[in-house]
């Protein structure tokens, strides 16, 4: 038995390795605990037997103690000292197992033991031999790994550190564990393995194959034979090998397969390449099996091992090849695999195999927007045709039976390729073919322009020579045929609403509003309209075709100010609408227009619709504080207004002022231009960029991706107006009435063109040629909305709003003002109001006699512009009138409330109920007679039908007093007397409340003093 032999540098490493169990202990030290703590223990096998090795603990001493098969455990080492911290157990037999157990010892107590370990002696120690390498097997065909293969020697093993150690040679250092128990298979975890090669290393978990192994009794490794295969090495795809041969007499195996990636490369579809070769090498120091080879590819029918000399044994040092063919039928990229199966560790290698199976590109169709004066051409750019590189394309043109070619490169790889063909001739056709590393393909099927209806009008280009080109809807720019003299440069540009004229202005020393025919029949000549003090910055065209309106700067004192003017679209004199005003856009009513208006004092610049008139008197404010210059436009049926501000866009409801939807990019917007439908808005950007913009019936605006019109920020694009064949709905007047009439102008589309009308969204009207007529009933805002079908399916829209008056004069009776009147004769005034202005009145009249109800109308004067007239009337009627009027659109307002008078019965139609009654006649009495009296208690009468009465009698200083009863019932006492006289006085008598049907009573109730009568009115009202 060979005594204990403590190292203090492998207690220093055992006690840092096992710390997670020295620290509770020394946790319960600091606290009293005077309790042992058991150590751990581990064993490992050397040339003399089995070593026993343990952390130390506060222990007064320790022994080992050994069991074997169904026996005790036993003390077989004796007492130990208190640094002890391994033991050699050289009295094991050869080939035998035991469990062995540290009991650490207390002074005055038995102590702890470690948990039992096993170990078993070889029944023949392993030799020390020569063989002192760490290899390295990467596989690097097998997956992405930074592992090289490497084979070198010897190897360098550390003394145990924090329970490992250390294995290098060359460029690789391998951490395991300090202690394995002898031969066999170990599963170690993450935290156990750390692999370093060069610069780069990795922790893995693993499987420890040990064949040979023994360590000597001062705890060095003597020989070592093992093999290590890695799972979870970051970095390393399909795992790793290591073999490790430490002073050993074991043999190891190792393959050489290179290269172990082949790029066969291209290989057309249909043949087959030229047999790619791999060597397979034997470089470790004995024989390997090679088992199989086989080929993994999800096109494995294309790979083939064409040839293959390995032996199934390949000898040391001994090379073999391996070549594979690939035939594609397909065109694409290929991946393979070949394994090889064979008796190495790690059982496998694998060569990665990559090709690209290629053919003439196939035919590619082609695309053709049409402009008015030129096409776009489109195609699929294609970064690769035929599983090649695309080359470049040849664009076929052909016209009147004869073919050309234009070769096309492009550094595109997605979306389209675009070539611009401005005057094109009529009937020409393109096509296009790819051209890849095989060669030119098919020519693709050819495609034609169709009809051209719609544009984008562009000014763009250097800008000192800005000019007018255009583009199609998805923004390729397509020159419109050069013109030397062409002036330059043009900064603003709009579209009439039938879409076939453009206006736009021109900048430097000529400084003019033209317009110019542009369609798809060919440019027309250029026509000045107006010549500016300073620059045309912005323009809109009325969407009844008949004025323009403009911004520019005032005239004389006002150059400082920005103003709105409108031109007749056929030229004249401009009238100014307003200054400190700007970005005008028409309303769809043509007479007002939307514009950032500064002129209110001491506020922020609002959003506010004017009227196109001198003045620019404001009709609404929309409260949205805004930045003279702006870009605004109204959408075409005038629901929404567009303004854009900064980088944003913002949508407004024109009714309700309410912000719908906004939308922001990456540059400030300088221009912005409807879709003439009202379903999509242009706005281009400062950096170029012109994006179409979806808009939904609520207001919701969705950015489609930007188009960029203009490639060079030296050149950029500075105002776009959207152009389309339409319809234009003609001049309207201010205010028509109920029977509406309002023609349309459509000879810009085709024949055979359906309409259809519908007026205020909801009444869809039978008929819709032009002009459409209908009637309208009720007075405000309406709205037509003409919809034009082309027999192609095209569809374009016209929008009108306009008012109606449906309403009548409201009317009055201003004369005559008296309740009655002695006069025979009545003059009649009358008048009336209408918005639209009065036409003609018709004036009627009714009558009642004191004894009767009111008879049949009778209108004497019907149609009449006069406002004063006279009516005869009859003693003892009343009369009542009223008055209507009608307006200039024919509208007739109600009769009016009536005005109702009466003229009196005179004296002799009264009955002298009593004796003392004299007749007088004179000039000053009504009708030349009265009836008089001074006596008391004298009456007259007169039977009657009303509700109120007039009596008509002398007034005068001597005159006395009349009681009056309705069918003897006491009404009133009437004194005559007067500090004047006063001839046929009017005296109104109490009202009725209900009509009286009986004998008025008038009875004199003074003595001495004249009472006389000249009269009685009697009104039923």
């Amino acid at each position: 038995m060979r005594r204990a032999r403590t190292s203090v540098l492998f207690r220093y490493a055992l006690a840092a390795a096992l710390a997670a169990i020295t620290v509770p202990f020394l946790a319960h030290a600091a606290f009293g605990d005077e309790a042992v703590a058991a150590p751990v223990a581990q064993v490992f096998p050397t040339r003399q037997g089995i070593g026993v090795v343990w952390d130390a603990v506060d222990a007064s001493g320790y022994r080992v103690e050994r069991k074997q098969d169904a026996s005790e455990w036993q003390d077989i080492s004796g007492a130990l000292a208190p640094s002890a911290t391994n033991w050699i157990d050289e009295s094991i037999p050869a080939g035998t197992t035991a469990d062995y157990r540290v009991v650490a010892q207390s002074s005055d107590s038995e102590g702890a033991t470690s948990a039992p370990v096993t170990a078993s002696r070889a029944a023949q120690a392993p030799e020390v031999g020569d063989v002192d390498v760490l290899m390295t097997d990467a596989d690097r065909g097998d997956g992405a790994t930074w592992l090289q293969d490497e084979i070198v020697g010897p190897v360098t093993v550390s003394a145990p550190t924090g329970g490992s150690r250390i294995l290098s040679a060359g460029a690789i250092k391998l951490r395991i564990p300090a202690f394995f128990p002898g031969p066999g298979t170990y599963n170690l975890t993450q935290t156990q393995v750390e692999l370093t090669q060069g610069d780069r290393n990795c922790t893995t978990s693993g499987r420890m194959s040990v064949t040979e192994l023994a360590y000597t009794s001062d705890l060095q490794v003597e020989t070592m034979a093992a093999s290590f295969q890695g799972w979870t090495c970051a970095g390393i795809e399909s795992g790793l090998g290591v073999e490790i041969r430490i002073k050993s007499t074991k043999a190891y195996q190792a393959l050489s397969v290179t290269p172990h990636e082949v790029a066969v490369g291209q290989v057309r579809s249909g043949t087959t390449s030229a047999p790619a070769p791999i060597t397979v090498k034997n470089v470790g120091t004995e024989p390997v099996e090679l088992e199989r080879f086989s080929i993994s590819s999800g096109a494995y029918w294309a790979w083939k091992i064409s040839s293959n000399d390995c032996p199934a044994v390949l000898p040391v040092a001994a090379s073999c090849t391996v070549k594979m063919t690939f035939a594609p039928n397909f065109i694409g990229l290929s991946r393979a695999k070949l394994v090889i199966g064979d008796s190495t560790s790690r059982g496998w290698h694998t060569v990665f195999y990559s090709a690209t199976g290629t053919s003439l590109p196939e035919a590619l169709g082609v695309f053709v927007s049409p402009t008015f004066t030129g096409n776009t051409v489109r195609w699929a750019a294609l970064a690769s045709a035929g599983g090649t590189p695309v080359r470049g394309y040849f664009l076929h043109r052909y016209v009147d039976g004869v073919e050309t070619t234009q070769w096309v490169t492009t550094n595109r790889t997605s979306g389209f390729v675009t070539v611009a063909d401005s005057n094109p001739k009529a009937g020409i056709e393109y096509a296009v073919s790819v051209v890849n590393d095989v060669g030119e393909g098919p020519t693709g099927a050819r495609g034609k322009a169709a009809r051209a209806t719609e544009q984008i009008a562009v000014i763009g280009g250097e800008p000192t020579k800005r000019e007018l080109m255009a583009a199609d809807p998805l923004g390729q720019v397509v020159p419109l045929p050069y013109e030397l003299d062409s002036v330059t440069p043009k900064q603003a540009v709009a579209s009439s609403p039938d879409g076939r004229t453009l206006a736009y202005a021109t900048g430097g020393s000529d400084r003019s509003l033209w317009i110019r025919k542009v369609e798809p029949s060919g440019l027309g000549t250029p026509v000045k309209l107006w010549t500016s003090w300073m620059g045309i910055t912005r323009l809109s065209w009325s969407p009844d075709g008949s004025r323009i309106a403009v911004e520019a700067p005032g005239v004389e004192g006002d150059l400082d100010l920005p103003c709105v003017y409108v031109i007749s679209s056929s030229g004249g004199t401009p009238e100014q609408i307003a200054c400190d005003v700007t970005s005008p856009s028409w309303m769809p009513d043509a007479r007002t227009l939307m514009v950032i208006d500064g002129r209110v004092e001491g506020t922020h610049p609002d959003l506010v619709r004017i009227e196109a008139k001198p003045g620019g008197a404001p009709v609404k404010s929309f409260n949205v504080t805004a930045r003279q210059g702006d870009p605004v436009a109204a959408s075409p049926d005038g629901r929404h207004i567009a303004l854009a501000g900064g980088v944003g866009l913002s949508l407004i409801d024109s009714v309700t002022t309410t912000h719908l939807s906004n939308v922001t990019f990456s540059s400030s917007i300088k221009s912005i231009s409807w879709a003439p439908d009202g379903g999509q808005l242009l706005a281009l950007a400062s950096n170029g960029q012109l994006s179409r913009i979806s808009v939904g019936s609520d207001g919701d605006m969705k950015d489609q991706l930007p188009v960029t019109v203009w490639p060079s920020s030296t050149q950029p694009v500075f105002d776009v107006a959207w152009q389309r064949l339409g319809l234009v709905i003609k001049p309207t007047a201010a205010v028509m009435g109920p029977q509406i009439s309002i023609a349309y102008d459509s000879s810009a589309l085709l024949p055979g063109t359906t309409f259809t009308c519908v007026l205020d969204s909801a009444r869809w009207l039978s008929s819709c040629e032009s002009p459409v007529t209908t009637t309208v009933t009720s007075s405000g805002t309406h709205t037509l909305q003409v919809s034009a079908t082309e027999p192609g399916g095209r569809r374009v829209v016209a929008t009108r709003t306009f008012t109606v008056d449906a309403t009548g004069p409201v009317s009055r009776v201003v004369g005559p003002t008296y309740q009655a009147s002695a006069a025979g004769t009545a003059s009649i005034q009358v008048a009336a109001t209408d918005s639209s202005g009065v036409a003609s009145y018709d004036v009627r009249y009714r009558k009642a006699s004191y004894l009767s109800g009111f008879g049949a109308y009778v209108q004497p004067w019907t149609g009449t512009t006069a406002t004063s007239m006279s009516l005869s009337v009859a003693a003892g009627y009343e009369y009542c009138v009223s008055v209507r009027a009608k307006d200039k659109f024919g509208n007739v307002g109600a009769w009016s409330a009536e005005r109702c008078f009466g003229r009196p019965l005179d004296d002799r139609a009264m009955t002298t109920a009593t004796t003392g009654w004299t007749r007088a006649s004179w000039s000053a009495f009504y009708a030349g007679t009265a009836t008089q009296t001074a006596a008391y208690g004298k009456s007259l009468t007169r039977t009657v039908q009303g509700k109120r009465f007039y009596l008509v009698a002398t007034k005068c200083p001597t005159c006395g007093m009349v009681s009056v009863y309705a069918g003897g019932k006491y009404l009133t006492a009437v004194n005559l007397a007067s500090t004047t006289t006063q001839r046929q006085a009017l005296i109104a008598l109490p009202v009725q409340s209900a009509l009286f049907s009986g004998t008025l009573t008038f009875t004199t109730r003074s003595t001495g003093k004249l009472v006389q009568i000249d009269g009685l009115v009697v009104r039923r009202t």
